[in-house]
């Protein structure tokens, strides 16, 4: 038994084993999914709420969406009336609905109403698998992979790596946005904590979207007056990289900039890609995260870092390519190997993807170069998105 666990009811069986009224915050596929493993449960969601300027007069499962202004208003009222035509008692919280939430954001200020919602009303934002045809974390994976996720626990570098470690898992389990929260730390104070950057420092950012990653690295260079090197940034979606050439054309830096339109994985070679657009174009589950319809196809080169480098040497990495991260780090394994002044490659490497990257990615690290110290960081987001190893 995993003993650094706090949470022993999965979400789902206390959903089943309540008569309370169930509220979705949020629409698409994040909601499409809880219906999904609701029904499976044989409940089903007696009201829908959005942020308002989301409301358009919609319907969704055949309810009514309403602005959450409305569902933070009803707060404390004792009849609630609600869609279902579950009586109102008189009396919370005996008819009081549960909340859950069913998008992701990052965004400060819909952050901020999550938690105004939580403070009115007992809330939960349920895990369910990023991409389509992956099973949920349950008791049967958290036996399955006990030995795995206890040893990366107990190697974790410091203590706070290991609470998040465990709050993480607490917050799959429950869905309880508490320990979220708990885990949370700033992405721009983590990189000037975990990581050093010397002159000429060059960058590889795996997944670079539109450039967003790469200019967060320029400006950590610049507030400590070191000069960058080489900056190369590779993005598979034909958006995305447009937006990133664009950057690139009018940044004003000293960086040499390498802007590479491919996927990256392992070795190199050529893939059709799901052209998506957006942050989470991905190889996988039809071209994003959870995607019902798969958008149309274009080929790309696929890229290996060890190849894209050659015999250059990188002093830092993000790998952020949207759940191929274990094949990225294949892909760059002839360069996690100390240089002359025996350092290694700092890396940024997402960890939420899928459930197994917990433990799956940092055994991959170790083996492919042991002298590594993993910590592992949780950046405000909802659900359990924008969680990074850190790895130096």
């Amino acid at each position: 038994m995993l003993t650094f666990l706090r949470e022993r009811e999965f979400l789902w069986d206390r959903l089943a084993r309540t008569g309370r009224p169930l509220v979705l915050y949020g629409t698409g596929d994040g909601a499409d999914k809880i219906r999904d493993r609701l029904a499976r449960i044989g409940r089903a969601v007696d009201a829908v709420y959005v942020s308002d300027d989301h409301t358009r007069g919609q319907t969704y499962a055949g309810l009514p969406v309403r602005p959450v202004s409305e569902l933070l208003a009803r707060a404390g009222r004792q009849a609630l009336d609600w869609p279902s035509g579950v009586p109102a008692s008189g009396s919370a919280p005996a008819d009081a609905p549960l909340v859950l939430v069913a998008f992701a954001s990052e965004r400060p200020a819909v952050l901020a109403t999550i938690r105004s919602v939580a403070a009115a009303w007992e809330t939960y934002a349920p895990h369910v698998p990023l991409f389509l045809g992956e099973t949920a974390l349950d008791a049967a994976w958290l036996a399955a992979h006990e030995a795995e996720l206890q040893y990366v626990y107990d190697h974790l570098a410091d203590d706070k790596s290991r609470q998040v470690f465990a709050d993480i898992l607490d917050y799959k389990i429950s869905g309880r946005l508490s320990w979220l929260w708990d885990a949370e730390t700033r992405r721009d104070e983590d990189l000037r904590a975990l990581f050093s950057f010397r002159d000429g420092a060059s960058c590889a950012d795996l997944g670079a979207y539109d450039g967003d990653t790469a200019r967060e690295f320029l400006a950590l260079l610049a507030e400590r007056g070191i000069a960058p090197g080489d900056l190369y940034a590779v993005e598979a979606d034909p958006k995305n990289y447009a937006k990133l050439r664009a950057w690139a054309d009018t940044a004003p830096t000293s960086a040499r900039l390498h802007c590479v339109h491919a996927a990256v994985g392992a070795a190199p070679g050529r893939v059709l890609f799901p052209a998506g657009g957006g942050r989470q174009s991905s190889l996988l589950a039809g071209g994003g995260k959870g995607r019902r319809r798969r958008p149309k196809e274009t080929e790309v080169a696929v890229e290996s870092l060890d190849h894209l480098l050659g015999l250059a040497r990188v002093d830092y990495a993000k790998l952020d390519v949207e759940g191929v991260e274990a094949e990225a780090l294949r892909g760059m394994k002839d360069h996690l190997v100390p240089d002359g002044d025996g350092r290694l490659p700092q890396l940024l490497v997402a960890a939420y993807h899928h459930d197994d990257d917990l433990f799956r990615l940092p055994l991959l690290l170790w083996r492919l170069q042991p002298a590594y110290r993993v910590y592992l960081r949780k950046h405000p987001y909802v659900p359990a998105w924008e969680l990074n190893f850190f790895c130096r």
